[in-house]
């Protein structure tokens, strides 16, 4: 969302307004239209650009008031076709029921409001992005510090410009924690709050209304048991940033309560964030404690062993033990079974854990396999950056069922030279073409490509 300000000042000479206005008003987006009912293809808040068609021959009243009921932003009139100047009706009816009115001189396109918008838009996305990313990494620093509970909290109460209380539950537990100090006094009510609203139904997270803050409350569990909640109040709603900030501040949390009984060590944390969907988390405690990350990373589904090339010993998710490994690691130290992600980048690991844990339940007992998904999307992006030769002596060879006489034809050469190109690919693929499964795979992976 974009404020009617901003837009008006980012637009310079191609929107000038025939009213006074509220600047704080917020723009959704720039929509175009001729209908003389245009309010059915909009959600309410957008900027509507129109040349004034269906005030010719239409009431500016009943049009305005139409635009009104759905909520428009603000509208602009272009002039040109056949106004020297914005409609006086327009203008006088947009005054009374408090719409924005603008006008666009004649000759300025439209789309250069368009593009002001959505370059403000831009920058607004783009400025959000690095603050959640920075707040990311100021709560892994935390968690890396001393006194860290502490430290996440306060951070975390930053970041959300609210309150924040960590709520540890056991014997021998203290009362909690609350940011900002000045708030304490409330501790005994949010846990009475949180007990009630979160602890004793058993969910994982919930949501309601303590202090007249918006609260959201996040359990902290290991294993089966709960080791406390993360709560957090703000007096506004709650956007998915915040929620991600909570989400990674919660599996902090988690992992500092393991700590403290001799828990996991630092490389452990980077994989079960990783795991969890928490890439920047994951990437910025590696670089706060001195981890080397590895370029690409396998997800091992099954096995509770220690693994060569894992990060730590792993850790049950959902009742399936995952791993993170290096995509460098020996693949002949790795075990005979469970499942197996090909090589992704750390903001793919929670898509192929969930994939590997979905083919693990479907068979635990099978011998070590790889994701089907994973590894024939790798067969299609070596080949896509292959040279084009080999790629369609490839997919001509799978076309025509494995006959190279076939293939020769169909691509135009010699069938003495089907198979030395084909010994190539194989080589490059670390796979068989000849392969039914292989085969199948890799030909529906270059279809979804396009190649």
């Amino acid at each position: 969302m974009v404020s009617l300000g901003e837009l008006a000042l980012a637009s310079g000479a191609s929107l000038r307004p025939l009213a006074p206005f509220d600047a704080a008003r917020g723009i959704t987006g720039v929509h175009v239209s001729e209908l003389d009912d245009p309010g059915r293809y909009l959600d309410g808040g957008e900027l509507l650009l129109t040349t004034g068609i269906p005030l010719h021959a239409g009431s500016a009243d009943v049009y305005v008031d139409r635009l009104a009921e759905q909520g428009i932003g603000a509208i602009g009139i272009g002039l040109g076709e056949g106004w020297e100047h914005a409609p006086s009706a327009l203008v006088e009816r947009c005054r009374t029921t408090g719409v924005p009115i603008f006008e666009v001189p004649d000759g300025v396109p439209f789309l250069d409001v368009s593009r002001a918008f959505w370059s403000l838009a831009g920058r607004g996305g783009q400025e959000e992005a690095m603050r959640t990313a920075h707040a990311h990494t100021r709560l892994v620093q935390a968690a890396a510090g001393a006194d860290p509970i502490t430290a996440v909290v306060r951070v975390m109460a930053q970041a959300i410009g609210g309150w924040v209380a960590w709520l540890p539950i056991g014997r021998g537990g203290s009362a909690g924690i609350l940011h900002p100090p000045s708030l304490e006094s409330m501790l005994p009510s949010v846990r009475a709050d949180v007990e009630r609203s979160l602890l004793r139904s058993g969910v994982e997270a919930a949501s309601f209304v303590s202090h007249g803050s918006t609260v959201v409350a996040h359990a902290v569990a290991d294993g089966e048991r709960t080791r406390g909640a993360l709560a957090l109040g703000a007096g506004r709603p709650f956007g998915s940033a915040d929620r991600q900030l909570a989400l990674t501040a919660t599996a902090l949390l988690r992992l500092l309560s393991a700590r403290e009984r001799g828990g996991p060590a630092p490389e452990a944390w980077v994989a079960e964030l990783a795991l969890r969907g928490e890439p920047a988390a994951a990437r910025a405690l590696a670089t706060a404690a001195g981890i080397e990350m590895p370029m690409l990373f396998r997800v091992l589904a099954g096995v509770a062993s220690t693994v060569e090339g894992g990060f730590g010993a792993g850790s049950a998710h959902h009742g399936v033990h995952l791993t993170l490994i290096s995509a460098d690691a020996d693949a002949d130290a790795t075990p005979d079974s469970g499942v197996f992600s090909g090589p992704v980048a750390l903001e793919d690991v929670s898509a192929a854990a969930a994939r590997v844990m979905a083919l693990h339940r479907a068979d635990p007992g099978a011998e070590a396999r790889i994701d089907p998904g994973s590894r024939s999307r790798r067969w299609a992006d070596l080949l896509a950056r292959t040279e084009p030769e080999l790629r369609r002596t490839v997919i001509a060879y799978l076309r025509n069922r494995h006959q190279a006489e076939r293939t020769a034809r169909d691509l135009g050469v010699h069938r003495n030279t089907i198979r030395p190109r084909i010994t190539t690919a194989e080589k490059m693929l670390d796979a068989s073409l000849d392969d039914p499964d292989v085969a199948a795979e890799l030909w529906l992976a270059l279809r979804d490509r396009g190649l």
